[in-house]
């Protein structure tokens, strides 16, 4: 280990623009990864970066009118799921907005009720009334743009109604609280306008809101310790004078493909496995599976949180950073965080002689 910590600050101290990518790691993880990248002049990017700066630049841009996962269980009557990608991330989504329990007082008084939206057909509780709208003749962001052409009462020039948009608009402009689910992964920023279009629309007369899933590996949780850390999400560079944010200047992919960077490290040390990381630079693995290192210049295993330790992960169902305990506590594993900051405390003892 010692060996391997040492190669790795060399490789490290010696790159003039390092990424750091891959960060499927717990918020301990998270914040020395930032910690590092600054101290480095280097650049920090998630495995799901392009959802999650997509997702920034639609806040920043145009605001949204956001639901938790709780308050859409619980108060929603019309839950709209968007696209196949809630489901197969999330086979049992279904189930867990809709429980057989009864939940608390809910606005209005008619029925709950489930429209899947361009998806693939799915498995249905019986309890569950749905009514399923399959992209027969048109891609997903046409049917989300007949859907706010229907919502708001307009028709679209050179097309014939359709029936069953036009009675999903009317149930979503009678409900009182309906809320669009939907991956951002999935969708593109004009689809995700016309989503926040519709909600706008909705909200002149009722409530309505989006719940977007949380990105895979704790995305979400390291786009906020970003945020709070240097005042900017993911793809941020310290290459600088002060940090700069670029959604497409500072994606892990383009910088290796451009040239730009000159050493990687890729963190993957979730239950939840990472895609394998761009090939191109000098890479250190941090990985909880050794054997996904295979081809890295230097691997070095570490512990998996939420199961060899406790760690703090962004909760879908609490909406926010919560403690995971660890499923099978194993000490003999060090951290993430643990092993950037002994790679830091390293590099600064090499300068230091």
């Amino acid at each position: 280990m010692t060996s391997a910590l040492e190669r790795a600050a060399d490789l490290l101290g010696r790159a003039r623009f390092p990424v750091f990518g891959g960060l499927f790691t717990d918020i301990h993880g998270a914040t020395a990864a930032l910690a590092l990248a600054e101290k480095l002049g280097g650049v920090i990017d998630h495995a799901a970066g392009e959802s999650l700066a997509r997702m920034s630049q639609i806040m920043r841009e145009r605001g949204a009118s956001s639901a938790s996962f709780g308050e859409t269980r619980n108060r929603a009557d019309v839950v709209v799921i968007v696209g196949s990608e809630p489901l197969k991330r999330d086979p049992d989504l279904i189930g867990k907005l809709f429980p057989e329990e009864e939940g608390l007082p809910r606005p209005g008084d008619q029925a709950r009720e489930l429209v899947l939206l361009g998806g693939k057909s799915a498995s249905m509780p019986p309890r569950v009334p749905h009514t399923s709208i399959a992209c027969d003749d048109c891609d997903l962001p046409s049917l989300i743009a007949r859907l706010g052409a229907a919502v708001g009462e307009r028709h679209i020039r050179g097309e014939a109604p359709d029936d069953r948009l036009a009675g999903v608009a009317e149930r979503l402009r009678g409900a009182a609280f309906a809320v669009f689910v939907y991956s951002a992964a999935e969708l593109e920023e004009p689809a995700l306008f016309t989503i926040l279009d519709i909600v706008r629309h909705l909200s002149v007369t009722t409530r309505a809101a989006t719940l977007a899933l949380a990105a895979p590996g704790n995305g979400d949780g390291v786009n906020l310790c970003s945020t709070w850390t240097c005042g900017l999400p993911v793809r941020t560079s310290f290459a600088g004078s002060v940090p700069e944010h670029d959604a497409r200047r500072f994606a892990t992919r383009r910088l290796i493909e451009s040239g730009e960077a000159d050493a990687l490290v890729w963190i993957d040390a979730l239950i939840e496995r990472c895609e394998h990381w761009p090939r191109g630079v000098p890479t250190v693995v941090l990985s909880s599976d050794a054997a996904t290192g295979e081809g890295a210049d230097i691997v070095i295993e570490v512990a998996c949180a939420g199961r060899d330790h406790d760690a703090a992960l962004y909760l879908t169902p609490i909406s926010g950073i919560g403690m995971v305990k660890a499923t099978k506590p194993n000490e003999t594993k060090p951290t993430v965080a643990s092993v950037l900051s002994r790679i830091g405390e390293l590099i600064d003892e090499k300068d230091a002689a």
